[in-house]
């Protein structure tokens, strides 16, 4: 082999281990890279016909599980709240006992690091 050869193949080494070492970091704590895995908190009171009240925001920067139950525990661990994120069009489905303004639902998420834009 010759030198240029050898180059070459060390650099695709180093690039699959990072891409290896990526992915199994990925796969074992969410692609945010959240060490610790984000427990989901559940509603109380599970009737929604007690919750008049409904908000859609986009939310920009869905990754993951550990994104869609740091949302929805955002407004879950509230009383009178109940979320649930779709991620296929990435939005949070908020349901509320009072009317709520709609700049407090976003600075809501603001506050545990997501943008969103009402819809």
């Amino acid at each position: 082999m010759n030198l240029p050869t050898i180059i070459i193949c060390v650099i695709l080494v180093i690039i699959i281990c990072i891409g290896i070492r990526s992915t199994k970091k990925r796969a074992t704590s969410g692609c945010c890279g959240s060490s610790e895995t984000i427990k989901k908190v559940r509603v109380k009171d599970k009737n929604k016909e007690h919750y008049p009240y409904k908000a859609v925001l986009k939310v920009y920067d869905i990754h993951c599980q550990s994104c869609v139950h740091t949302i929805e525990n955002a407004f879950n661990s509230q009383e009178g709240f109940t979320a649930k994120v779709n991620t296929e069009d990435n939005t949070v489905t908020i349901l509320s006992k009072q009317q709520h303004p709609i700049d407090e639902l976003i600075n809501t998420l603001s506050n545990v690091g997501y943008i969103s834009k009402a819809i």
